[in-house]
């Protein structure tokens, strides 16, 4: 071989050998080090193992935000002792930046929160509330205030959540504040303080002015004070605001417009709502005034028309009733109309639900059990049918 051909094979087996150590130098490098641990890690390992990864990576500052997102994650999944774990071995770090440290002190306070310590929540969220009113972060002020507005909210400390919103502009408009307000409104009516109970509802309505509950409040409070046109007024806002709502406001709005001799009025009003929000309590009512201020065929006729449109048991159950009431033979045609309209009805299901979560009941809330949203606790309303070749048209021959 060629001294030429020697040289150039020598140097390429060299640089071969330089290639092949610098690549396993560089891999026991990589393997040693600890490996970045994974939300999924966290999520499937031990308690002992994921601790000591965190206590792994919490020694500078970068791992902040990954500890505080792990704590949210396992504050999601239920997990409250890892989560108050995690974020009280970052509040007791004495170099975090003082906007990072507020961040860690709220997610403290969440854990202690959704843990039901109240008085520990309470103590961090007002010494944030107190000790950082410089905070660049002012959406950073918000979160704290709402976290103690559902902090006193699960107190029933409504008297709280006055004075926190009394100059706190961030709670402008709040639901939160209106019902609070309207808990010690209605509080103060049954204890005849009559005053003290008007203030709080006009208080009420100046923080929210469709606040449902403050407006049923105000009609009640117009009746105590002989005021019928205002009575009217609060209950038509209300129904136009919610009108599935009518089983709060009926008994009131029927006693009114009957004793000031005006049932067309409310037998437009009922109409209306049968078509806006067609419920069972709707159609009760609309048919029980068809049948005491007309007759009971235009109560069946009503009937009759209504399940054909909206098949409900309710329906058919009033309509029941009015025909044997009645007392006439009916005929088989209607009969099997009856029958063939029954048969769209699916399985019955509760009576209320929440808008916002789904939660359901047989019994309506003013704040949901399960997400705490107020105002989003609604009957179910008659679900209509999806086809219109699947209507059956009853036709009752009198």
């Amino acid at each position: 071989m060629p001294p030429f051909d020697l040289h150039m094979l020598l140097l390429l087996v060299v640089a071969v050998a330089c290639g092949w150590l610098l690549g396993r130098f560089d891999g026991r490098k990589k393997i040693s080090s600890t490996p970045f641990p994974s939300m999924d890690m966290f999520a499937n390992d031990g308690p002992s193992e994921t601790m000591l990864a965190i206590l792994d990576m919490a020694k500078g500052q970068e791992a902040v935000e990954l500890q505080l997102n792990l704590g949210a994650f396992y504050r999601r999944r239920g997990e409250l002792d890892k989560a108050i774990s995690i974020h009280q071995s970052l509040f007791a770090r004495p170099d975090l930046d003082k906007n990072i440290a507020a961040q860690v002190q709220l997610a403290l306070a969440s854990d202690y929160l959704n843990a039901g310590l109240f008085d520990r929540a309470e103590r961090l969220l007002l010494a944030l509330l107190q000790g950082h009113s410089n905070l660049k972060h002012s959406s950073l002020k918000i979160k704290v205030l709402n976290k103690l507005v559902t902090l006193y909210e699960e107190e029933q400390d409504w008297q709280k959540i006055l004075d926190l919103a009394a100059d706190r502009k961030a709670l402008r408009g709040s639901k939160s504040v209106a019902y609070a307000c309207c808990e010690l409104a209605e509080a103060a009516m049954k204890n005849s303080r009559w005053r003290e109970a008007s203030n709080l509802i006009t208080r009420a309505l100046k923080w929210d002015n469709k606040c449902i509950r403050a407006l049923i409040l105000a009609a009640r409070m117009a009746e105590l004070e002989g005021f019928p046109q205002k009575i009217l007024a609060s209950l038509q806002e209300v129904l136009q605001y919610q009108p599935s709502l009518l089983h709060q406001v009926l008994p009131q709005l029927k006693s009114l417009l009957v004793a000031r001799h005006r049932p067309q009025e409310l037998e437009k009003i009922l109409e209306q709502l049968w078509y806006d929000a067609p419920m069972p309590l709707t159609l009760h009512s609309y048919a029980q005034h068809l049948a005491e201020h007309h007759t009971h065929d235009a109560a069946i006729s009503q009937l009759t028309s209504a399940i054909a449109q909206v098949p409900t048991m309710e329906g058919f159950s009033l309509l029941l009733d009015e025909l044997i009431h009645k007392g006439e033979p009916v005929p088989i045609s209607f009969l099997q109309g009856l029958k063939e309209t029954l048969e769209q009805l699916a399985a019955g299901t509760d009576d209320h639900h929440c808008r916002q979560c789904g939660f359901a009941a047989d019994k309506h809330y003013w704040r949901c059990p399960s997400c705490k949203q107020w105002e989003s606790f609604m009957p179910n309303l008659a679900s209509k049918a999806a086809k219109p070749k699947d209507k059956v048209r009853i036709n009752h021959a009198k």
